[in-house]
C-alpha cells in the first residue's frame, strides 16, 4: 500500500514511563496493536459473554406475551453473573493485547507461554489469566495496567468506547466486582 506515493510507517513504536511507587520509573516500549487482533481473539473463542434471558412481566407481575402467544424475552444486562463474566472478558481482552503492544521492546519477556494459534478459548484464557498473575507479581497495579492500556489504545488509534470498554475490568475497587 501507498499513500501520496509513499510506504506508511510500519514500525512505529512510543517509549511510556510508569511511575514506580519508590519515585523511580519504568520505561516500556509500545506498538499498535495489529489490524487483526480482534478477529484473532475471536478466532480464538475470546468473546464476550451473552446476558441471560429472563422473561417480561407486567406491573402485576404476570409474563408479558407477543401476538403468537409467546413469552416476550429480555436480556438482563443486570445479572451479578453476567456482569462478572462481561468484566472479566474485558480485563482478558486488555491482557492479551499487553504482549502483543510490548512485543517491540526487547527489554520485556513473559513467563507465561501463548498457547498454540488454534489452542482452544479455555487456553487463551489461562493464558490471560497467567499475564495476570505474572504482572501482578512484578508489582504492576490497576493504575499501571490503565495507564498502559491507554496508551496502547492512543498508539492503536482505537475509539473511545473500545478503551472504555477495555478498562472496565481494571476501573473497579476488587469489593464492587461481584466475584
Amino acid at each position: 500500500m501507498q499513500i501520496a506515493g509513499c510506504q506508511p510507517a510500519t514500525n512505529v513504536t512510543r517509549t511510556i514511563t510508569l511511575p514506580r511507587g519508590d519515585g523511580s520509573t519504568l520505561n516500556l516500549t509500545i506498538q499498535p496493536l495489529s489490524l487483526g487482533f480482534h478477529r484473532r481473539l475471536r478466532e480464538r473463542g475470546i468473546v464476550a459473554p451473552a446476558p441471560p434471558r429472563r422473561v417480561a412481566r407486567d406491573a402485576a407481575g404476570r409474563p408479558i406475551r407477543d401476538e403468537s402467544g409467546l413469552a416476550v424475552m429480555l436480556a438482563d444486562d443486570h445479572d451479578p453473573q453476567f456482569l462478572a463474566e462481561i468484566e472479566q472478558y474485558h480485563q482478558r481482552v486488555a491482557l492479551l493485547a499487553i504482549p502483543e503492544a510490548l512485543a517491540a521492546d526487547p527489554q520485556v519477556r513473559f513467563e507465561a507461554q501463548a498457547p498454540s494459534s488454534d489452542a482452544a478459548a479455555a487456553a487463551w484464557m489461562r493464558y490471560a489469566d497467567d499475564l495476570n498473575a505474572e504482572l501482578e507479581a512484578a508489582g504492576f497495579t490497576t493504575g499501571d495496567l490503565v495507564r498502559l492500556c491507554t496508551e496502547i489504545c492512543r498508539l492503536s488509534n482505537l475509539l473511545d468506547e473500545q478503551l472504555t470498554a477495555a478498562q472496565a475490568g481494571f476501573s473497579q475497587p476488587p469489593e464492587d466486582r461481584g466475584t
